[in-house]
């Protein structure tokens, strides 16, 4: 590793500091159910399916490639290869030659690519010829995926080859560096641990009806850190991930159709594309996938009323909304038990995963009573190490945690009420709290009563202005079939009967979505721009 980011040496933790499980790394996981599952269908796409045993040999091909070009412990490999099986082979290559690995998104402009390259140190970069081959012009380089040889002479080199591969990492090893939008404009390194990943799988595992046989649908996009809670949280217990491909996965109706066609019971999804799926989706009807699981995370859980009714349609279906900034992965999780119809419009985020802790703090640093409102921030075991070479950024959102001598936690930037109970409701972003004429307001609250009514499919609100401007709120609706942009009217009439004047927007603008980022969640900074052009 190029330059040393990790955390100082830290007391033993405690029995409340302890990881929900014993796997140092999710190898160690994966190559258990190699051991026991091996003619077992680990990977599954369009065109082929790959048992545990010939994954398992073909990342260690992809691993021996690596160590030949000099890939090992403290390296960083670039990962830039399409939707496919191959893909998590990869993957799962990188992480046994002892490298850690940077997803590379093709789409991203050259500049931020390099940015990211020249900041991780990349030299090496695995991909496919479409997607990898830009990167050699960069001085970088460039092995293909699906090189590995498959005669009986090539795989006895194989072999050979990983008889010399290192050992499985530790917990300390680096698994990860994750790169996420900049407040400056740069792009800054998530540097993540291999027992933080390890520690929410084995949670996964532990709480999840998944298990052998079991199919969990790979939605997300490499560079969205649920990827890994798709792929790992499957291949830990025996199952399938089912990949699909990007045109299925930005298409609503194709990808429930494949989910359907492909038998998938797991689904982990952001809200808003959760409920893109959910408006394709015919309740009841024998064309549905056999789903068991619903997992959401990434942005405010809404219970529309056609999520209620597709939930009421599937009654051995779990829905399960979980809470984390990518610096610390998932930290807490709420089950929604009971009848759909039940449900609050706006569910709880709920209480820690095993192995965090989770404060809200007020402006002073001090935790904020019962049904107050404050700033969460996220100690324990799955905070990552820092920003990778950003000392001064690390240290302005990795606090020391008080009470505890030599330990972080991190200052997610969110805001939460702390319920009775201990779980937490989620109020959005302390950027996006929002004050029209004096009084203050939270935006899913405006969302939440926008989208419970009649005609609204989906939606979401925006500020227009700035500080020391009067601001307004626009609300960009996505109306249901057959209605007209006359239906906004009527809209905000309704609206004005359930909310207080300074909640409800004052402009309306009829979308045909909403936008996106490539990892599905909502794309506030784009809304926020399409509020200021709003006429």
């Amino acid at each position: 590793m190029s330059v040393d980011i990790r955390l100082p040496a830290t007391p033993a933790p405690t029995d409340e500091e302890t990881r929900a499980g014993d796997a140092p790394s999710v190898l160690h996981l994966v190559a258990d159910a190699v051991a026991r599952h091996p003619d077992a269908p680990a990977l599954a796409g369009h065109d082929s399916t790959v048992t545990y045993r010939d994954m398992w040999r073909r990342a260690g091909a992809v691993a021996a490639r690596l160590r030949g070009e000099g890939i090992g412990p403290g390296d960083v490999v670039g990962l830039a290869a399409l939707r496919s099986t191959e893909l998590i082979v990869a993957l799962i290559g990188v992480l046994r030659s002892g490298a850690a690995f940077l997803p590379l998104d093709s789409g991203y402009p050259r500049a931020r690519l390099e940015h990211m390259l020249d900041d991780a140190r990349v030299g090496v970069v695995l991909g496919h010829p479409e997607t990898a081959g830009r990167f050699a012009a960069a001085g970088r380089a460039v092995l293909l995926l699906g090189d590995e040889p498959t005669s009986r002479t090539g795989l006895a080199a194989v072999a050979a080859a990983e008889s010399l591969l290192p050992a499985l990492p530790a917990a300390e090893d680096l698994a990860y560096v994750l790169y996420t939008s900049g407040t400056t404009g740069a792009p800054k390194g998530i540097a993540m641990p291999h027992g933080a990943l390890a520690n929410i799988v084995e949670w996964q595992t532990g709480v999840s009806e998944a298990s052998v046989g079991s199919r969990t649908l790979q939605f997300s996009a490499i560079s969205f850190d649920v990827a890994f809670q798709e792929i790992f949280a499957s291949l830990a217990v025996g199952g399938t991930v089912v990949c699909v491909t990007e045109e299925e996965r930005r298409d609503p109706l194709r990808l429930w159709e494949a989910a359907a066609r492909e038998r998938v019971d797991r689904m982990f999804l952001p809200y808003v594309a959760l409920q893109a799926l959910v408006l394709v989706a015919e309740p009841g009807a024998s064309g549905s996938p056999p789903l068991r699981e619903i997992i959401t995370a990434g942005e405010q859980l809404q219970c529309s009323r056609a999520l209620r009714a597709l939930l009421v349609s599937l009654p051995g279906c779990r829905l399960i909304n979980q809470y984390g900034p990518s610096e610390a992965h998932v930290v807490t999780w709420h089950s929604m038990e009971g009848d759909p119809d039940s449900w609050p419009a706006l569910p709880p985020i709920g209480l820690p995963v095993p192995g965090n802790r989770v404060y809200v703090l007020d402006a002073l640093g001090e935790e904020v009573p019962p049904g107050s409102i404050g700033d969460i921030h996220v100690g324990g075991v799955q905070v990552a190490y820092g920003y990778w070479n950003r000392p001064d950024l690390t240290a302005d959102r990795f606090l020391p945690e008080p009470g505890r001598q030599g330990r972080r936690m991190y200052r997610t930037g969110d805001v939460a009420r702390r319920r009775p109970d201990g779980s937490l409701d989620y109020l959005g972003r302390a950027d996006d709290q929002v004050k029209i004429r004096g009084f203050r307001l939270e935006l899913p609250e405006v969302e939440r009563m926008l989208g419970d009514l009649p005609g609204v499919s989906s939606c979401a609100v925006a500020v227009r202005g700035e500080d020391g401007i009067e601001k307004t709120l626009v609300a960009f609706v996505v109306l249901e079939p057959g209605l007209g942009t006359s239906a906004l009217a009527s809209l905000r009439a309704d609206l004005a009967d359930l909310l207080p004047d300074y909640m409800v927007p004052g402009r309306f603008r009829a979308v045909t979505d909403l936008p996106t980022m490539p990892n599905g969640k909502l794309d506030r900074p784009r809304l926020r721009a399409m509020a200021e052009n709003a006429e």
